[in-house]
C-alpha cells in the first residue's frame, strides 16, 4: 500500500507530518512538507492520484482541500482550530497513526455534491455549495428548483445547498440542522431570508436542485472555488457519483458534538 501526506504548511503540521513520515515506508508527501524534509515533493493533485490512503495534517480547509483531490480514504489529524472533519487530535497523531498501521480501522463513506454552472461541471463539494449575493446589501431573489420544479421564490442573501457533513459547517451557523453524515440526503438553508416561513429544508439527495437568481451573485464550493453567478444563469446540483472516505478508528460522530460544539446540556447532580 502506498501512503501519501498532506500537510497545512506551518511548524507544528510539519512537526507531525515529519514523525508520521517516519512511520510509513516510503510515503509520496507533498511539495512544502518535502522542502521542510529535504525531499523530493509531489503536488495535492499527484498525492490524490498516486497514494492509496492519505494522512492529511491540518484544519477542515486542509481536509477540504485536499478531498476535491481524491476518493481515495484520508487520516486526518487536526493542527487547526475547530476540526470538527478531523478523525483526531495532534495530541494522539502517532498512536492514532501505529492503530491505523496494524488494521485497527474502518472505511466511512459520505456523500459529495455535484454542481453544473449553465451545463459546465465544477469541482465536487464535500461540504456545501454557497450561493450569495455580491452587492451586499441588496434582496437577491433565489428560485429553487426541484426535480425541475420551481418550489419557491426565496428572498434574502443567498442559499446553501450542503451534505451532512457539511451540515455541521456554515449551513449550522445559519440554522441548518445537524446530520447523521453517513446519511444520503442534502440540507437547502436560506441566507438571511426576508420571510421567516423559508425554513431550512432537509431532502433526499436523489433529487435534482436547481437555482436561479435575479441579481449578480457568487458560488462557492466548501469555500475554496469561487465563480460568478448572474441573472438567467442555472446552477444545477445534485448528489455525486464520488464520495468522501475516512479512515475511522471508532464513531465518534455524536461525542463529537459535544467536544467540538458543545451540544450536550449540563449534567444534573
Amino acid at each position: 500500500m502506498k501512503w501519501g501526506i498532506i500537510c497545512k504548511p506551518d511548524e507544528k503540521s510539519f512537526r507531525i507530518g515529519k514523525e508520521i513520515y517516519e512511520l510509513l515506508d516510503d510515503a509520496i508527501i507533498e511539495k512544502k512538507l518535502a522542502e521542510y524534509l529535504g525531499k523530493d515533493g509531489h503536488t495535492i493533485e499527484e498525492v490524490g492520484k498516486i497514494a492509496d490512503k492519505i494522512v492529511v495534517i491540518g484544519g477542515d480547509g486542509t481536509i477540504l482541500l485536499t478531498l476535491q483531490h481524491t476518493t481515495n480514504p484520508i487520516f486526518s489529524i487536526n493542527t487547526g482550530r475547530i476540526g470538527f472533519l478531523a478523525e483526531i487530535d495532534a495530541s494522539n497523531a502517532i498512536n492514532g497513526m501505529k492503530k491505523v498501521l496494524e488494521g485497527e480501522y474502518f472505511v466511512e463513506e459520505r456523500i459529495k455534491i455535484s454542481s453544473y454552472l449553465n451545463g459546465s461541471r465544477l469541482e465536487d463539494a464535500a461540504n456545501e455549495v454557497a450561493l450569495h449575493i455580491s452587492n451586499i446589501g441588496k434582496l437577491l431573489m433565489t428560485k429553487l428548483y426541484i426535480d425541475g420544479e420551481l418550489a419557491e421564490n426565496i428572498y434574502g442573501d443567498g442559499m446553501i445547498i450542503a451534505t451532512p457533513m457539511g451540515s455541521t459547517s456554515y449551513a449550522l451557523s445559519v440554522g441548518g440542522p445537524i446530520v447523521d453524515p453517513t446519511l444520503h440526503v442534502f440540507v437547502v438553508a436560506p441566507l438571511a431570508p426576508f420571510r421567516h416561513i423559508a425554513s431550512p429544508l432537509v431532502m433526499p439527495a436523489d433529487k435534482k436542485i436547481g437555482i436561479g437568481v435575479d441579481k449578480p451573485s457568487k458560488i462557492a464550493i466548501d469555500g475554496i472555488g469561487e465563480y460568478d453567478f448572474q441573472a438567467g444563469d442555472m446552477l444545477e446540483i445534485e448528489k455525486s457519483k464520488n464520495v468522501a472516505r475516512f479512515v475511522k478508528l471508532k464513531n465518534t460522530f455524536y461525542s463529537r458534538l459535544y467536544k467540538k460544539l458543545s451540544f450536550r446540556m449540563p449534567e444534573i447532580k
